[in-house]
Formats: structure tokens, C-alpha cells, sequence
């Protein structure tokens, strides 16, 4: 059990900040994008940890989120270097 708190808890984290920072993609003033982040982190955050809960091993549900954060990752630094 606990293995899977510990996974879910830091890599939920992980892939839920590096999705919500791809909000800056969308068209919306910053006040509201950064209420609509707040917001979609924690509900992400805690989809993940279920997620890591639902699954029958770690490695399976850690290997999953670690590509889904590489994904994240690349768009993110994609924004960043291009200014976008």
C-alpha cells in the first residue's frame, strides 16, 4: 500500500502540474487561467493517485504516468523554447 501512496502522491503531482501548465496554450486572460489551473491540478492530482490505487502494480500504473508526463514534458519545453 504503501508504494502506491508514495507513486501516486509525487509522480500524480508531477503529471498534474505538467498538464496544467499547458494551459498557457489556451486563449484566456491570466487570472483565469490561473483559477482554472488551481482547480483542474487537484482534480488531476487526485484522478492520478486513484489511478495508481486501481491498477495491480506499481511499475505498471508508474510507467504509465511517466509517459504521459514525458508527453506533458516535451509540449511544455516545446512552449517554452518557442514562445508560443
Amino acid at each position: 500500500m504503501w508504494p502506491k501512496s508514495l507513486a501516486g502522491f509525487f509522480l500524480g503531482l508531477l503529471v498534474s502540474t505538467s498538464l496544467v501548465l499547458n494551459l498557457k496554450l489556451l486563449p484566456m486572460a491570466v487570472d483565469t487561467r490561473l483559477l482554472t489551473g488551481l482547480l483542474l491540478a487537484f482534480v488531476l492530482w487526485a484522478a492520478a493517485m486513484t489511478y495508481f490505487y486501481y491498477e495491480s502494480s506499481v511499475k505498471r500504473a508508474s510507467l504509465n504516468c511517466l509517459k504521459l508526463l514525458a508527453v506533458s514534458a516535451a509540449l511544455n519545453g516545446v512552449v517554452l523554447y518557442t514562445g508560443i
